[in-house]
């Protein structure tokens, strides 16, 4: 029985640490943007099946179509009448550099089949890149609407690149190698080394964005930004660079967990949604504007998931969902509506 409950433990804590990233990305852009992004579950499935594709030697068709919208925005930007020639050249040579990063990591991807950090480093920069792209085309456009007109933009963005990864990839699914095989015994439970890997990347990837926040002028501005976006305006912090710059991060970890989860339940084209939801669940802990409120939902959630799936399998994942109801009502008793601050 100790044995058991030691293994669900572990699974769940396993799933809790996926889960951090998707809740830690929709704070970000939560906080920075008020978009509640419903899509960014897909930007896992975007990650997962991306980094399957570099691993088998394939050239990322998600690489390309990134290059071509950076490309896109670079000529939009130059033809903006009020820029002088050298801020156009400035563009001109930043966007440069961008593209080249991200054709370079995929080719090198693509030349090099089986190299696991190549694979890693093409899909991650492919996706967050991708994310800076997504709010350019859908959210920047709009950004003074109302949430709701934001939710249902998201809605859309979320069709779109779930359409996107089945015309991309196929439904079939594909599986990923672990970064090492085999596990080892702590007390009376096994614990796989991906399991492992999981956690550890996922508790680095916290602390590096907790440094970035506090120890950065740039993770500063974005604070600033996510406190009081008009009083950062007036401060003269580009706000529509740090949405630009939150979606980016958003959209990096989100694929990290991603790559990370693949190799437990293989890359398909719906592995998305179920893990942005769930990822949403957590973050509603900390009303998707708190850090350490939220990292205690994802435990829990990934906790839920884990004993739900021993005790009633066919039934964890509404277990998981149905939780965010006595969330939101917890929230809303602690912090009635009319004193919430986003």
């Amino acid at each position: 029985m100790l044995d058991t409950l030691l293994f669900l433990v572990a699974d769940g804590i396993t799933n809790g640490a996926v889960y951090g990233l998707l809740a830690l990305s929709l704070i970000v852009i939560y906080t920075v943007t008020r978009v509640v992004n419903i899509a960014q579950g897909e930007y896992v499935t975007l990650g997962a099946l991306s980094f399957a594709s570099a691993l088998s030697g394939t050239f990322s068709v998600l690489s390309a179509i990134v290059a071509a919208g950076l490309a896109a925005f670079a000529l939009r930007d130059i033809a903006e009448r009020r820029l002088t020639g050298t801020m156009r050249m400035r563009i001109v040579l930043s966007r440069a550099l961008w593209i080249l990063i991200v054709l370079a990591t995929a080719w090198l991807a693509n030349l090099l089949p089986g190299s696991y950090w190549l694979a890693v480093l093409a899909s991650l920069v492919a996706t967050a890149s991708l994310g800076t792209l997504i709010y350019r085309l859908t959210v920047e456009p709009v950004s003074d609407a109302s949430p709701i007109v934001l939710l249902i933009v998201s809605v859309g963005v979320y069709m779109v690149l779930h359409g996107t990864a089945v015309v991309i990839w196929g439904a079939e699914p594909r599986s990923v190698p672990p970064v090492v095989d085999g596990g080892v015994e702590l007390g009376p439970v096994f614990v796989t080394y991906q399991s492992l890997w999981i956690c550890a990347s996922s508790l680095v990837a916290m602390i590096a964005l907790y440094l970035f926040s506090e120890r950065t002028l740039t993770g500063q501005a974005l604070q600033a930004t996510a406190v009081n976006r008009t009083g950062a305006q007036l401060c003269g912090i580009p706000v529509g660079i740090a949405g630009q710059l939150s979606f980016a991060i958003g959209a990096g970890f989100s694929a990290l967990s991603g790559l990370l989860l693949a190799p437990l339940i293989t890359a398909n084209y719906d592995m998305g949604l179920p893990i942005g939801l769930k990822g949403f669940v957590a973050a509603a802990l900390g009303g998707i504007v708190e850090y350490p409120t939220a990292l205690v939902g994802v435990l829990l959630v990934g906790l839920t998931e884990s004993f739900s799936a021993f005790q009633v399998s066919a039934y964890r994942d509404v277990v998981v969902y149905l939780m965010v109801i006595p969330i939101l009502l917890w929230r809303n008793a602690v912090r009635p509506p009319e004193t919430h601050g986003h």
